[in-house]
C-alpha cells in the first residue's frame, strides 16, 4: 500500500512517521521551511510509544511537485484548509484510493464526498496530542495514539481494504478501530476537542486547571452537557457518557498540555474557532438549543462580528 499523508503537522507527521518506521510506503505532503527540513535532514518523530524515531530519508513533497497515484490518503490538515486539499486527492487518486480526513471537524466526509465523485472517502478522528517541535520535528505529548475510522452509514466500501490499513497501522504501533458508526464516534471525539480547545483558550489555562475543581473544569462539563443536547438533534445516539468519559480522556494528559486551537490564537495564526466554537452555535441556532457556555465564549472571540460588520 502506497500512503499520501496530506498534511505533515503534529497529527500527519505521527501517523507517517510510525508508518515509515515499520518499513510502509509513505509520502508526506508539507510546506515551507518544515518541508525544507524533511527534505535535506529527514523526519524526527519524538515518541512516547517508540522511542525516538528518525527517518533519514522520507519521500515529501509539496502540492506543486509529481508525486504519483496513492492507495491511501491521510487527509491531516486543518479544517479551515481542507478545500485547498481536494485538487491533491484527485490528482493523487485511482479508481480503488481510499481518502481518509482525520480533522477536528464533524462532516469533513460529507465536505469531500461532494467534491470527490467517484473516489472512495471514509471519515475519521485521532487520539493523539502531537505537534511540530522544530522544522522536521515533531514531539508526541502522551502515549494515547488511536486512530478511528469507517464508512459512513450505506456506503459500499471494500473492507478487505480497510483491514489492510488497519493492519499496518497497528503493525506500526497505533491503535486502530474500524468503526461501524462513524458519526457516533467522531462526535465523541471531537465532543473532548471543542470542548477542551474552547475551554482552554477562553482562560488561558492548560489541562491542570481542568484536571481540579474549579470554574475550568466546570466550564468544560458544562461545554459537554450541551454538546448532549446538540447530539440529539443530530439524530447520533452515544453509547457511553460524555460527561465521564471526556473527563477520563482529560485525566491522561500531562498538566502542560495546552490545544492546538489555543496556541494559534495567541499566536495570531488562523485557528480552528469556527469548526469547533462558531459551529456549534450554528447548529443550536438551527434546532433552537439553548447552549449558553458556548455562546458565551463564542461571543469572546468574536461570533457573529463579520455579519454585523
Amino acid at each position: 500500500m502506497r500512503y499520501l499523508i496530506i498534511g505533515a503537522g503534529g497529527t500527519g507527521g505521527c501517523i507517517g512517521g510510525y508508518l515509515a518506521s515499520s518499513g510502509k510506503d509513505v509520502t508526506f505532503m508539507a510546506r515551507g521551511a518544515h518541508l525544507k527540513a524533511i527534505k535535506e535532514k529527514g523526519l524526527i518523530v519524538h515518541s512516547t510509544r517508540k522511542g525516538e524515531i528518525n527517518l533519514a530519508n522520507v519521500k515529501a513533497c509539496d502540492a506543486n511537485e509529481e508525486f504519483g497515484k496513492f492507495d491511501v490518503i491521510f487527509v491531516c490538515v486543518k479544517g479551515y484548509s481542507l478545500y485547498n486539499t481536494i485538487p491533491t486527492i484527485k490528482k493523487a487518486s485511482h479508481a480503488k484510493t481510499i481518502v481518509i480526513p482525520i480533522l477536528n471537524a464533524l462532516n469533513a466526509e460529507e465536505k469531500l464526498s461532494k467534491e470527490l465523485a467517484g473516489i472512495t472517502v471514509l471519515d475519521g478522528c485521532i487520539y493523539v496530542s502531537a505537534y511540530i517541535a522544530a522544522p522536521g520535528e515533531i514531539t508526541q505529548g502522551i502515549r494515547i495514539f488511536r486512530i478511528v475510522f469507517g464508512p459512513g452509514e450505506n456506503a459500499f466500501v471494500n473492507m478487505g481494504l480497510l483491514h489492510i490499513i488497519q493492519s499496518d497501522l497497528e503493525d506500526s504501533g497505533i491503535d486502530v478501530l474500524i468503526s461501524d458508526n462513524i458519526s457516533r464516534d467522531i462526535f465523541k471525539k471531537f465532543s473532548f476537542t471543542s470542548a477542551y480547545a474552547a475551554t482552554g483558550a477562553y482562560f488561558d489555562v492548560a489541562a491542570g486547571e481542568f484536571q481540579k475543581d474549579g470554574e475550568c473544569r466546570d466550564m468544560f462539563i458544562s461545554l459537554l452537557n450541551e454538546l448532549k443536547k446538540i447530539a440529539i438533534v443530530l439524530n447520533i445516539k452515544l453509547d457511553t457518557d460524555l460527561v465521564a468519559e471526556n473527563l477520563d480522556v482529560l485525566a491522561g494528559f500531562s498538566s502542560d498540555t495546552t490545544a492546538s486551537m489555543q496556541k494559534d490564537l495567541k499566536t495570531g495564526k488562523s485557528s480552528e474557532k469556527d469548526e469547533l466554537i462558531f459551529n456549534i452555535i450554528d447548529i443550536a441556532e438551527k434546532y433552537n438549543i439553548d447552549v449558553p457556555s458556548y455562546k458565551k465564549i463564542a461571543e469572546y472571540f468574536g461570533y457573529g462580528e463579520e455579519a454585523i460588520s
